[in-house]
């Protein structure tokens, strides 16, 4: 299974990208808010891969977060990988938190693919699933990509520990300013005791 692709931009169109990785082009599906989000030429994305008897489909995202939501979307009951597609890119995280939590199954059927019953259907299960996404943070405030590269891959690894993607962020800038030279293990250790306090 593809969990993470980093390559060179080869195409950008609306229905999606190809990535060369390893003189492999990879084809992946991404929303329009990825899309939108894109710049240069080379791209890093959290990949959620879909195995089906005749296809292997690639979807693509520019943080954990918005992955995250695409595979709670999918658990809903007749919501597939195009209709959670559609949902990521007709709302940001934001709006879509805020519909979900105030049961405002309008705002959600102005997106195409759904319906009144799947708005519905979203509302009601994923409600109490999405405590951990709060209205407000935005995957460009708290997650990795905003950092440099060597920090967000040292994000990632607190995320990895159990650590929550705004803490291990903070810890990581402030350990950075105290030692700036400090190589990326050092940091590590630096932030775990700052975590543990």
């Amino acid at each position: 299974m593809i969990a993470r692709l980093r390559g060179r931009l080869l195409e950008k169109e609306p229905s999606g990208l190809v990535v060369e990785a390893g003189g492999v082009g990879y084809a992946v599906a991404v929303p329009l808010s990825t899309l939108s989000r894109l710049d240069g030429d080379t791209v890093d994305l959290y990949i959620h891969t879909e195995v089906r008897a005749d296809a292997i489909l690639l979807f693509g995202f520019l943080s954990r977060e918005e992955r995250g939501l695409f595979r709670k979307l999918m658990a809903v009951q007749g919501v597939g990988p195009m209709t959670a597609l559609a949902v990521l890119s007709g709302l940001s995280l934001d709006e879509f938190v805020s519909a979900v939590r105030s049961g405002d199954t309008r705002r959600l059927q102005g997106v195409p693919r759904v319906g009144k019953k799947t708005a519905e259907r979203i509302c009601l299960e994923l409600k109490e699933k999405l405590d951990d996404m709060a209205a407000g943070d935005t995957p460009s405030q708290t997650g990795s990509e905003s950092l440099p590269h060597d920090l967000a891959d040292a994000v990632l690894a607190l995320e990895n520990l159990g650590y929550k993607p705004q803490a291990a962020r903070q810890a990581l800038l402030q350990v950075r300013q105290e030692a700036p030279d400090a190589p990326i293990p050092s940091l590590l250790r630096l932030a775990l005791k700052q975590l543990s306090r």
